[in-house]
């Protein structure tokens, strides 16, 4: 999942700021939905997951992360008709994965990411291939959240791959359409939809190169780029870390935590992924009025609330691809560790 993963770095801090300076939408107090926790035992049942699938979601979480290419894709969201383009790369070097992220639209910019070592396997990774074993009993397969269904061939920027359909069984998160390449595992295309049906946002490969020249890759060409964030999750976790400092009285069920630390201004920031979704927890500091809402870019939508815990008031911002009610209930319950 590693345009999504990018997507939604790329697209999460212009969230924040829209929640910062645009007015919010007023957002009707709801909560039809039963807490759960990590360790939920109303997981819906369901029928096991089929070797196919399973040998889909593996070569997805595995196989992409060796492979040196070059790609251009296109990407909309709901809030905006137009088409924007990017051009994804990917290289491996002694070991070590490196991505650039370029806009082929606009301003000429790009995003950096280096670091991650081969053989890292996140959780998010993990939960992808089914290894859960590790973790014990506490977190839900994925056949569990989603039933999967393979919608047949397709050809993409020129390549084969099948269409597999993810659907919730819960009211937590969306339904996926991804396009995976047969060779490789990478998502060539891929369709996030709510609850209706309606598209939130969607991109797809319209050309890909998998023997890319390394040295012209090394570089950055845009005028303007920056270095992305470190990656928060820790590589191959036998179990599943605590969040400190905070704690979540509820989270959607199959939701694991993935890490923390701590981003401009001291705010903390907690990651949670399924294997497919994923949405960070942002708590800040905050004095004077504190601002609730929902903002939303696309899939991507961040609800704001407060805290006040131990004589401080606390900026509550829940960002994600999740339904609003989702985000709005995590936020309702958090609260400081004594």
């Amino acid at each position: 999942m590693l345009i999504p993963v990018l997507i939604h770095r790329l697209i999460c801090s212009s969230v924040i700021a829209l929640v910062a300076t645009v007015p919010f939408m007023a957002v009707a107090q709801q909560d039809s939905s039963s807490g759960t926790s990590l360790a939920d035992p109303h997981v819906s049942p369901a029928a096991p997951q089929s070797p196919e699938v399973a040998s889909l979601l593996r070569k997805m979480a595995t196989i992409p992360h060796t492979l040196n290419y070059q790609g251009s894709f296109t990407y909309q969201h709901k809030d905006n008709p137009a088409l924007q383009s990017f051009r994804i790369i990917h290289w491996v070097e002694e070991g070590v994965e490196y991505e650039r992220l370029q806009h082929l639209n606009g301003p000429e910019r790009e995003v950096l990411r280096s670091g991650k070592s081969i053989g890292c396997e996140s959780l998010g990774d993990q939960l992808l291939q089914g290894k859960i074993s590790q973790f014990g009993a506490n977190l839900a397969r994925l056949d569990q959240l989603y039933k999967f269904e393979i919608r047949g061939p397709e050809r993409v920027a020129g390549r084969e791959a099948t269409a597999l359909l993810a659907l919730p069984l819960d009211q937590f998160r969306h339904s996926s359409l991804l396009t995976i390449d047969n060779e490789t595992g990478l998502v060539l295309k891929s369709w996030l939809v709510d609850e209706t049906a309606r598209p939130l946002e969607r991109y797809q490969f319209i050309d890909l190169d998998l023997s890319p020249d390394i040295e012209s890759l090394r570089e950055p060409k845009a005028r303007l780029h920056r270095a992305a964030a470190p990656q928060v999750a820790d590589c191959n976790p036998t179990e599943v870390k605590q969040v400190e400092r905070w704690a979540l009285g509820w989270i959607p069920p199959g939701f694991a935590f993935v890490g923390q630390r701590q981003v401009r201004n001291h705010i903390d920031m907690l990651m949670y992924t399924d294997g497919l979704t994923t949405f960070s927890v942002f708590i800040e500091e905050a004095s004077g009025a504190i601002p609730e809402g929902v903002a939303q870019r696309g899939a991507t939508l961040a609800v704001m609330d407060s805290l006040s815990y131990a004589n401080k008031n606390y900026r509550i911002t829940v960002v994600g691809e999740i339904p609003v009610v989702t985000a709005q209930k995590i936020a309702q319950n958090i609260d400081g560790i004594q």
